[in-house]
């Protein structure tokens, strides 16, 4: 397997599977009240444009479904915000938050567009649970802990769809670094993690495509820290850079046997952050 990393716009990427960072509704920008959608600047808005009006039908066509919670997880309480983003089209699930589902790709340069839904981070209060002092959301918030599973699972979930319809590369985002708040340190580790616990049936080819200069960095910092040094890198300080892996090749330090995978805990970002004074909320 080869894993690069790219400084550039993923709608444009050619790849057997382009995999994109949705919402559970599967309707991409059609919100406005959902305040996170205002700027309509994001990795599936792009993705949308490029791949034209037939992944939008495709995607609506698609069955609801029904979240199942994750064991560890406490109930949250998000009435106040699905009252307000969560109506018309929104308000159906045809994705739970730690899956992906796939649509033929339409408009894009690949076979098919498989959409990931990343769960909003709650972490370091940044989630949309956060709530204000004194008005909402204080207990939540204290017993509030990072969905790292659910973000685990969006990763693997768009990886196993990719082997399943026999794509030999694939194009992803940093999952949930965008609207959905992760910090692009936190999601580069859970993707190598991902990618450990996957090793068996990988892509030959896994291009990782990022956005911002800052992205970049992060994803850089977490990849080198938890894999060694790149195999490839340009002279270019923004061009692609790469790792090649055998399949026993120990730097993807997870053992089938014995269930362990990346310490997670040598990224510095994975520690909570205080909240912001006057930081807002939403909903």
């Amino acid at each position: 397997m080869r894993l690069r990393l790219l400084r550039g716009d993923i709608s444009r990427a050619k790849a057997g599977a382009i995999i994109t960072s949705a919402n559970d509704a599967l309707i991409g920008n059609e919100n406005p009240l959902y305040w996170r959608f205002t700027s309509r600047k994001n990795v599936d808005g792009a993705v949308r444009e490029a791949a034209g009006p037939g992944l939008r039908a495709a995607c609506l066509a698609l069955p609801e479904v029904e979240a199942a919670p994750y064991a560890d997880e406490e109930p949250r309480d998000i009435s106040r915000w699905a009252e307000t983003a969560k109506r018309g089209a929104s308000a159906t699930l045809r994705c739970a938050p730690g899956a992906a589902v796939a649509t033929r790709a339409f408009g894009l340069e690949a076979d098919w567009c498989v959409h990931a839904v990343a769960p909003d981070s709650e972490f370091g209060y940044e989630g949309h649970y956060q709530g204000m002092p004194g008005i909402r959301g204080e207990e939540v918030r204290a017993r509030s802990r990072p969905p790292l599973a659910r973000l685990r699972g969006s990763y693997e979930s768009a990886l196993d769809i990719c082997r399943e319809v026999g794509a030999s590369s694939v194009a992803v985002p940093a999952l949930g670094a965008g609207v959905k708040g992760w910090r692009p340190a936190i999601s580069a580790a859970i993707l190598v993690d991902a990618l450990c616990r996957k090793r068996a049936s990988l892509p030959a080819d896994v291009d990782v495509f990022l956005g911002s200069d800052d992205a970049w960095v992060a994803f850089g910092k977490s990849f080198r820290l938890l894999l060694g040094a790149a195999d490839e890198v340009e002279d270019d300080p923004k061009g692609p850079v790469a790792w090649r892996f055998d399949d026993d090749d120990a730097r993807l330090p997870y053992d089938a046997a014995a269930d362990t995978t990346v310490d997670l805990s040598l990224i510095p970002d994975l520690r909570p952050r205080p909240r912001r004074k006057n930081a807002g909320y939403a909903g």
